[in-house]
């Protein structure tokens, strides 16, 4: 569905069957049937355009195209003669082209520019000034119609309608590419999901390796601090027994905090825990290393006041 536009005159042309015509109005029908080829025939060339993809690229083939534009229904109405010079033959007109579509062209148009989050049919068309109904797009146009000097040929042509074809090809367009863009839709969203739970599996996986350090490092310091407390000498644990009970639960509490402050995944709170845990058991170790270093040094001076 590119925008490519297509200026300038455009032009059709009706033989003629039998006698020559030498002169033609703006609502005879052979000069509604020449105008009709021309717009059908222009219509063809900006819906291939528009239904080509960013790389040029054709999903629709030509025949398809040609085969929704034979289905669709114009009428020229409220036809009127502009222009008339009594030395030509060659007459202005304008009137209302109104295309009717069946209305699944236009559900699937709107569907399809839904998809890639274009504006609606009805805005579209309102942009251009043409009349948007239940099965049918409608716009004044302005045209010519002239015979050859022979009369065999009717040649109508028609300016500045540039916009409103391309909101009629875009129309086409839009329906014959539904399918292949739910396709798209469909598989581009397949991959993300895809791209996601490849994400969330490799996320869980790495919650899953930290917590299995943040284990060890916690398995680490509590034999630290084990070892800590049974260096100390019995006397010393029986002081220390009560203040070391509280300082558990003063752990676990605090690190419980810590966790759930840490994060709103489980996972994550988790982790952080039992890193805290292995924090404050370090420092705890430490800090009964400190108890046993006075100990020592206890012991030391006693050994030597009895050796004098």
């Amino acid at each position: 569905m590119r925008f490519k536009l297509n200026s300038g005159i455009l032009l059709g042309v009706l033989l003629l069957s039998g006698c020559g015509q030498a002169s033609v109005s703006c609502s005879d029908d052979d000069a509604k049937s020449a105008l009709e080829g021309a717009i059908r025939e222009n219509l063809e060339k900006i819906t291939i355009e528009r239904a080509k993809a960013e790389d040029g690229s054709q999903p629709i083939s030509n025949s398809a195209i040609r085969a929704s534009i034979a289905t669709i229904k114009l009428v020229i109405e409220n036809i009127r003669t502009t222009k008339e010079d009594p030395d030509s033959t060659k007459r202005f007109c304008t009137g209302s082209l109104k295309i009717v579509f069946s209305t699944k062209t236009l559900s699937d148009a709107a569907k399809a520019r839904e998809l890639v989050g274009l504006s609606d049919v009805e805005k579209m068309a309102e942009a251009a000034d043409i009349e948007k109904g239940a099965d049918y797009l409608k716009g004044d146009l302005d045209y010519n119609v002239q015979p050859t000097d022979d009369g065999e040929k009717i040649y109508a042509e028609f300016k500045n309608a540039d916009d409103k074809l391309q909101v009629f090809g875009e129309v086409i367009a839009a329906s014959l590419l539904k399918s292949s863009i739910e396709t798209q839709v469909r598989n581009q969203k397949e991959q993300e999901e895809f791209a996601l739970a490849e994400q969330e599996a490799a996320i869980e996986m790495e919650k899953t390796a930290n917590l299995q350090q943040a284990n060890e490092a916690a398995k680490s310091s509590d034999q630290a601090l084990n070892i800590a407390w049974q260096s100390l000498g019995p006397n010393t644990r029986k002081q220390l027994l009560a203040q070391q009970r509280i300082w558990i639960k003063q752990k676990d509490a605090s690190c419980k905090v810590r966790g759930l402050q840490s994060s709103t995944d489980a996972s994550e709170q988790k982790i952080a825990e039992v890193l805290c845990k292995a924090e404050l058991s370090n420092q705890r170790a430490t800090q009964l290393q400190g108890y046993y270093r006075e100990e020592y040094s206890a012991e030391e001076a006693g050994q030597e006041t009895e050796s004098y």
